[in-house]
């Protein structure tokens, strides 16, 4: 509601109904999770559409931001850096299915269905194989992903972008957390799911991508500038006139 009163810009304004939309869908399968006693597939989409309510509400919270509003100096922030945007938007993309494969690997009971870190059954590979460790190991292999694509953005911006702190502190605190993400996947299965220990690991993967999201946002803030300023010439026949 406030949105609508007091932002200017339509699409952030739509970005708020979305949100909306998000959470009460968000109440429609945490009831048709009771209903049919927690079944895999609602319970994985239940979580899979927390995060993206998530992102759409720190989404907004970055659209506006009085840095995003001012563009983050004169060049925009790195803006014109496309593989930049390319390695975020990838990382971000990495991290939400790494993090569906999670949820999938949590609702199906395959958490401890390989039982030891860092090798599974004694071996770098499994040695024999059902649907549960293919899901536990689909999980282990994404992190490794994962942590490979944080380190090549972060490494990106430290070394092309070192004087863009909007992009170096995000960059870092990735880095950091994902080790600390690493950890606590760790202590999950050798303190055998402790209840906490996995808690936190769900929320630090929460923070992980939100993170990447801001990141990956930032580098698409010329984007979204290029397109407010075409939208805003379409909408001034004054503007319009004078460009012909």
């Amino acid at each position: 509601v406030w949105l609508w009163r007091a932002e200017p810009r339509r699409w952030v304004r739509w970005l708020g109904v979305a949100a909306v939309g998000a959470v009460v869908a968000q109440g429609v399968l945490g009831g048709l999770t009771v209903l049919f006693f927690l079944p895999a597939p609602i319970s994985t989409a239940h979580a899979g559409l927390a995060e993206i309510f998530f992102c759409l509400t720190v989404a907004i919270a970055l659209f506006t931001s009085a840095g995003w509003i001012d563009g983050y100096g004169p060049d925009g922030g790195a803006a014109h850096d496309l593989t930049l945007r390319r390695l975020a938007t990838a990382t971000t993309l990495l991290i939400y299915a790494q993090i569906l494969i999670g949820a999938t690997m949590r609702h199906t009971g395959a958490g401890l269905a390989i039982p030891d870190f860092p090798l599974m059954f004694g071996h770098l590979v499994p040695d024999h194989w059902d649907a549960r460790i293919a899901v536990n190991f689909a999980h282990r292999t994404g992190a490794l992903v994962v942590v490979l694509a944080i380190v090549a953005t972060a490494a990106h911006v430290w070394f092309h972008h070192a004087g863009r702190r909007e992009m170096t502190r995000p960059a870092t605190l990735l880095v950091a957390l994902v080790a600390i993400q690493v950890t606590l996947g760790a202590l999950t299965v050798l303190t055998r799911r402790n209840v906490w220990i996995n808690s936190v690991h769900v929320v630090c993967g929460a923070l992980v991508l939100t993170t990447s999201l801001v990141l990956t946002l930032r580098t698409w803030r010329g984007w979204f500038a290029a397109h407010e300023r075409s939208h805003a010439a379409g909408a001034d026949p004054t503007r319009r006139a004078a460009d012909r």
